[in-house]
């Protein structure tokens, strides 16, 4: 149970990482471009913000994933 919490802070951890150089680094980007939903648009963000931020989500997701599926070895539990 200790190794599966030291996993998801790590996970937490990058995914915060990626997100804040990810912001830092797309604030001076001229072009803009907005999602098209269903319902409404998104506001007006630059294309390498919202690459970036579906990559970092897919960190997240596969980092959790792979927490959640985590068998452990160990004849304690």
């Amino acid at each position: 149970m200790l190794f599966r919490l030291k996993l998801f802070t790590l996970n937490i951890g990058t995914a915060i990482l990626l997100i804040f150089f990810l912001c830092l680094g797309s604030q001076n980007l001229k072009e803009r471009y907005s999602l098209n939903f269903l319902i409404n648009k998104t506001v007006e963000l630059p294309l390498g913000f919202l690459i970036g931020t579906s990559f970092t989500l897919g960190v997240f997701t596969g980092g959790m994933t792979s927490i959640l599926t985590f068998k452990n070895n160990n004849n304690n539990e």
